[in-house]
């Protein structure tokens, strides 16, 4: 059954379940906006939640966890269900999108490679005091180890919250600059194709020019977050790359006010 058949059925069952009218004194204004998108949650026949935004609901809470700088992912988390995919370690649930998503790009001409993918806890720790370290003795003894690690901070996520430990996030780069991450992939064909097209896939560009004061990080346009087909549609239209005062990690939040709402698992 489509999508949209599947929607008209639930409609007619009365099991698409609309929020009720004190929803709004309940959920924040974008939880509530977000719960009046049609297919936000679904239900089965004797109404518990099954998809939220296309999602199961066994995966929608490891999926949309919003990790930020504030928010650090369970310790110890490993996803389920990693593979390899291009030589990169990723959740099985993005695998297809994230294949089709290369191929519309290489078939328009354009060259997007995957550079990175999940990351481990003992990888993101060596990857943040690399970068610390190279940081300190770039300064010439100018800076101590903690004023290295706020630097640093700003680019690589501390150990924790990075979104690469769920393993839904990839950086993907170009041989136009080397295959390297770096702001300037923003000015190559692969960053405007990726700017332009990534959301048709269900991935997001989480850390923008306006969203640096929010999201504490640097602009980053080769960093994707996968969050489903639905939920990505929606920040495209809103328009979330250009917002000064709401973050993609904003919507993220907006929806686990949705889940615990309906008292998800």
């Amino acid at each position: 059954m489509s999508s949209f058949a599947l929607a008209i059925a639930l409609l007619v069952s009365g099991i698409l379940l609309a929020a009720p009218a004190s929803t709004s004194g309940r959920l924040s204004s974008l939880a509530s906006r977000l719960w009046s998108e049609p297919l936000a949650v679904t239900h089965t026949l004797d109404g518990r939640p099954m998809e939220v935004f296309g999602l199961p609901v066994e995966e929608a809470r490891s999926v949309l966890l919003p990790v930020s700088r504030e928010r650090a992912a369970p310790p110890e988390y490993v996803p389920h269900d990693l593979v390899w995919t291009l030589a990169r370690p990723v959740r099985a649930i993005l695998v297809e999108d994230l294949e089709a998503m290369l191929e519309a790009a290489s078939d328009d001409g354009v060259d997007i490679v995957m550079v990175s993918g999940y990351r481990s806890p003992a990888d993101q720790v060596a990857a943040f005091e690399a970068t610390t370290r190279r940081v300190l003795a770039r300064s010439g003894g100018a800076m101590t180890w903690e004023e290295a690690e706020a630097q640093v901070s700003r680019v690589v996520a501390p150990p924790g919250h990075s979104q690469h430990q769920l393993g839904t996030a990839v950086d993907v780069s170009t041989g136009d600059i080397g295959y390297v991450l770096q702001p300037m992939f923003a000015e190559t064909d692969a960053g405007r194709w990726v700017a332009e097209h990534a959301w048709e896939y269900g991935f997001i560009l989480p850390y923008t020019p306006e969203g640096e004061d929010q999201t504490g990080y640097a602009y980053e346009p080769w960093h994707l977050r996968w969050v489903g087909r639905q939920l990505s549609a929606i920040l495209q239209a809103d328009g979330y790359l250009d917002d000064t005062s709401v973050v993609a990690d904003d919507y993220l939040r907006a929806v686990e006010e949705l889940m615990d709402w309906e008292r998800m698992p």
